[in-house]
């Protein structure tokens, strides 16, 4: 079955946004369709049926086309399996809780994991069989989801609970802010090579209309600042712009996503 899996698609969805589509041999799945319509349209190019929905947190970005997706469904005679979050319960169906692994047809095993910082429930989900990780706004390349409810505390947590998966797991964030992001990176580690080369991939890529991503575990230790926390020279630069000397990674890690606000 898992040889008829497909590796997951970007379908654009407004200025940055991505949805996620992986086809099975039982039907698609998307992560986080903010829109319904490059959905239906991609699914009806391809004949396709959707089975199901993965939700990561609560936005209206990520699921704003969910009821129309129901209702497309619907128009098919098929129910939707939908996994959510507890603070997606107006649209899932099925509780997706930190901790749990859960098995869908089709599409596998997935583990559940917190990575509240963004939103005070935001989740991500790990195939491991596969080697993928779903993780909404909580990673970007070269980046990290701004702290719109949870603490620097609690996006540290998550930070690492993400670093903690193989080097080898592709990362699927929703959105395409690679270049914006990099061009940060650049400023809090003027030095790094890797960034720099980063900068030039990317280029090519999006100028070409492609998607930066996914993006791997491996590479980003590299060049996401985020990440980056036990760098000597980007805590340097982080307590030379903020007038503020090393305490710890996590206060690092908060005045780097301020200075990040800010850029």
């Amino acid at each position: 079955c898992h040889a008829l899996m497909h590796n997951p698609i970007a379908i654009p969805c407004f200025n940055d946004n991505y949805i996620w589509l992986i086809a099975t041999q039982t039907g698609c799945w998307v992560v986080d369709p903010g829109d319904a319509k490059p959905v239906t349209a991609w699914l009806e190019a391809h004949q396709q049926r959707l089975s199901g929905i993965l939700l990561t947190h609560h936005h209206a970005d990520h699921v704003g086309g969910v009821q129309a997706l129901v209702e497309y469904a619907t128009t098919k005679n098929q129910t939707l399996s939908i996994w959510g979050p507890e603070e997606c319960h107006r649209w899932r169906s099925l509780p997706a809780t930190p901790g749990e692994t859960q098995r869908v047809t089709g599409l596998g095993n997935f583990t559940v994991l917190d990575v509240s910082a963004h939103t005070l429930g935001h989740i991500a989900y790990y195939f491991a069989e596969h080697g993928w990780l779903f993780c909404g706004d909580s990673l970007f390349s070269a980046g990290c989801g701004r702290l719109f409810e949870g603490t620097p505390q609690q996006l540290h947590q998550a930070l690492q609970r993400i670093n903690a998966l193989p080097s080898d797991t592709k990362l699927f964030p929703a959105h395409e802010y690679t270049l914006k992001n990099l061009a940060f990176a650049q400023c809090v580690e003027p030095q790094n090579g890797a960034v720099a080369n980063a900068i030039l991939e990317v280029e090519a890529l999006r100028e070409r209309n492609e998607p930066s991503l996914p993006t791997t575990l491996a590479r980003e230790r590299n060049i996401n600042p985020f990440l980056r926390l036990h760098s000597k020279a980007l805590q340097a630069q982080v307590a030379e712009h903020t007038g503020q000397a090393f305490h710890t990674e996590e206060n690092t890690l908060a005045l780097l996503r301020q200075w990040k606000d800010q850029h």
